[in-house]
């Protein structure tokens, strides 16, 4: 038997996870084009008789989505470029440059990933409050920059571990720093491991609800989730205007996903391989 064939089998298991999956969200795009009336309709699955793209346009100005996607970017670019910032270069120092306790810092940098969020919020809150960083877009970027770096690190480190060491050694005899071969060889070597990172740093950001909620107040400076949550809740009796909301919260995120997803796996996988 060949290996395609040999995978039918698993793809024919796999299909009614899938259908389970892919449902909800099939629902909730043809319900955001359908009118009031059609979506009080018995079979949720019907096709709209007309495609009511207004409603799309009427839920981007009455819920104000055009500051709040412009938020979440803000909060998304800056987490994305501080987590790069900080991430490669700690990860390449942990695999490839030897100094006394190396070892316990990157245990200590692992334990970061046991600890939930929710048991650091209160003394989290209280040192954003003492830095004057509530309610601003700064103190959010550094709350889930903080978070989201024992992976980022533990990412890194895993992929530059796997590079030849020998690959130090020449761009030293040229003369190199270990910044200069941070940026000039590690760096353009472990495109997948940073185009992984970048993934998973612009999803947690974009759909995280929890540090938002606590760090933001103001509906000037909310990102999508909370401008989503507050939107459903005023209008939540037309939900042709909370479907095309939902669909305009999470399609940026998904076409993010699936142009990148390859490399997205690439990453992971090679991280794993050689950590």
């Amino acid at each position: 038997m060949s290996v395609r064939n040999r995978e039918w089998p698993m793809a024919l298991a796999l299909a009614p996870a899938l259908i389970l999956i892919l449902a909800p969200f099939v629902w909730l795009v043809i319900s955001s084009f359908k009118t009031e009336a059609e979506i009080g309709q018995a079979d949720p699955f019907t096709w709209p008789a007309d495609l009511m793209w207004r409603n799309y346009l009427d839920a981007w100005q009455i819920g104000g989505f055009g500051e709040l996607v412009g938020n979440s970017l803000i909060n998304l670019i800056g987490v994305v470029a501080l987590s790069l910032i900080t991430c490669a270069p700690a990860g390449y120092a942990l695999a490839k440059i030897r100094f006394p306790g190396r070892e316990w810092l990157f245990y200590a940098f692992i334990l970061g990933l046991t600890v939930p969020v929710q048991a650091i919020v209160i003394p989290l809150y209280q040192v954003l409050f003492g830095l004057n960083l509530v309610n601003t877009l700064t103190g959010i970027v550094l709350v889930q920059v903080s978070n989201g770096i024992p992976f980022g690190i533990f990412l890194m480190r895993s992929f530059f571990i796997g590079v030849p060491d020998e690959l130090i050694e020449a761009a030293k005899i040229d003369g190199a720093s270990h910044f200069q071969i941070l940026t000039k060889v590690f760096l353009p070597i472990s495109t997948p491991a940073v185009q992984a990172l970048v993934i998973i740093s612009a999803l947690s950001t974009w759909n995280d609800f929890f540090l938002p909620l606590i760090v933001l107040i103001s509906p000037e400076v909310q990102t999508l989730p909370l401008g989503l949550v507050r939107f459903a809740s005023t209008y939540a009796s037309d939900y042709r205007l909370v479907f095309s909301g939902t669909v305009i919260s999470f399609l940026p995120i998904i076409l993010l996903y699936i142009l990148m997803q390859r490399r997205f796996t690439e990453g992971l996988t090679q991280g794993a391989i050689k950590g």
